[in-house]
């Protein structure tokens, strides 16, 4: 693929990472849009993602986008501090994903966040012990071995900790691991489940949560307006779940259904 090779401090990639962070994928702050990106780095606000954490609403009152009409200090700089102060406890999954780590989408985050439970042992692991590690593999576990060898990247999870992010997981208590070594795949609209939460559910129990059916899929949920999936599923053999079997299957296990 083509990509600037300057990625530090190219304007668009620096923009895009800012705007990333933000997302619903990363650590969900939708003050944070493409907008508020630009602002903060068109009006030097921030040099680059390792000094958002640092932000504070005098910070913003430098910037016409944060500030209303009457020039006062505009809602929008508030709800935004609030919210990168709410961030800062968000679980190690999302932080990761909001690093912009090449490869490293919510599916990986979980499953290395499950496995290490703090950015430090990550950034420590072999190549081996990443690779082997179910949702990681081979591509992704290079890629966050050349991310953390970059320094300006490791700066980044300096700033970050050193504002008050939080680069491990609270313990808790373990969830039975009812679904070990089980590939589950989820088709449609769930009413119990967002997105990430039936991903997360899947991953916290020993299971892997896959994107697409294949051979090696044990099983298929199926909510609302399910895709293509489902009728491959129906092809390959694959067993349907709907979601209160799903729930069975979360609780119990294959031997609950």
């Amino acid at each position: 693929d083509i990509r600037c090779p300057n990625s530090q401090s190219c304007p668009a990639q620096l923009r895009e990472r800012i705007y990333y962070i933000g997302s619903r994928a990363a650590l969900d702050i939708d003050v944070l849009g493409y907008e508020a990106a630009n602002a903060l780095l068109e009006d030097k606000l921030i040099e680059d993602e390792s000094t958002i954490f640092s932000l504070t609403i005098s910070d913003l009152k430098k910037s016409k986008f944060f500030i209303k009409k009457d020039g006062e200090i505009g809602a929008n700089a508030e709800k935004l501090i609030a919210a990168l102060e709410g961030a800062k406890a968000r679980p190690l999954w999302r932080i990761l994903v909001a690093l912009s780590i090449r490869h490293v989408g919510p599916t990986a985050a979980q499953a290395l966040a499950n496995r290490f439970g703090n950015i430090a042992d990550i950034e420590r692991a072999t190549l081996e012990e990443l690779s082997d590690i179910d949702g990681v593999g081979g591509v992704i576990a290079q890629s966050i071995k050349e991310w953390f060898s970059e320094k300006w990247h490791r700066n980044i999870v300096t700033k970050w900790e050193k504002s008050g992010v939080l680069m491990i997981d609270a313990v808790t208590e373990k969830l039975p691991q009812t679904l070990a070594g089980l590939t589950i795949v989820v088709t449609g609209s769930l009413i119990n489940f967002t997105r990430d939460g039936v991903a997360e559910a899947i991953t916290s129990r020993g299971g892997k949560s896959a994107a697409s059916v294949s051979k090696n899929t044990d099983y298929l949920v199926v909510g609302d307006a399910p895709g293509s999936k489902f009728q491959k599923a129906q092809e390959i053999g694959v067993p349907v779940l709907d979601e209160s079997r799903f729930k069975q299957l979360l609780e119990s296990g294959p031997t609950g259904l």
